[in-house]
């Protein structure tokens, strides 16, 4: 069953009550090779402008994401006839790699997975902004500036001080 795509750029935000196409939500992981690399919230911007270069080639919806120093997650909703999903990272991750250097060895994997349900899809937003915390970069998912948390707060969707639970589950692990 397609879901709907709570996009989380504001614009889209906005007009969520419209009826938007059918799509299909899918998770992605994508890591870099380097595990101590800080690459990818060095160059946030960067990703920021390739992932916006690849929805103009490739459409999609930005649902959730967060952008960690070395892999990052992300929801992303697609149209239900979408077969474009190597395409699209190969696109975004050869962008990236052109503008930061780093050659055809910077990117270690990808994983791609559909979500079957509304259930999942808010089990997956929910991961996304608590990984921060869990890998022990902030002790609050909201004090991550690389999540779409923030826009999920200024909607609505999430209340200011959400913590998905994570300082009571991970709070070994946190930074100080």
């Amino acid at each position: 069953m397609p879901l709907r795509a709570p996009a989380c750029d504001s614009a889209a935000m906005d007009n969520r009550h419209s009826n938007p196409p059918a799509w299909t939500q899918r998770f992605f992981t994508a890591a870099l090779e380097d595990e101590l690399s800080t690459a990818l919230t060095e160059h946030a911007d960067t990703l920021r402008l390739a992932f916006r270069a690849c929805r103009d080639r490739y459409p999609f919806e930005m649902t959730a994401g967060v952008i960690l120093p070395n892999h990052l997650h992300c929801i992303l909703a697609l149209p239900v006839d979408d077969n474009a999903g190597i395409a699209r990272w190969r696109l975004l991750q050869g962008l990236f790699q052109r503008v930061v250097g780093g050659g055809r060895g910077l990117w270690r994997s990808f994983e791609e997975e559909t979500l079957r349900d509304e259930t999942e899809l808010q089990d997956r937003i929910d991961y996304i902004h608590a990984d921060p915390v869990r890998h022990g970069l902030v002790r609050t998912p909201k004090n991550w500036p690389f999540s779409s948390l923030h826009a999920y707060i200024q909607h609505g969707l999430r209340p200011l001080y959400w913590s998905g639970d994570v300082e009571r589950r991970y709070g070994a692990r946190v930074a100080a």
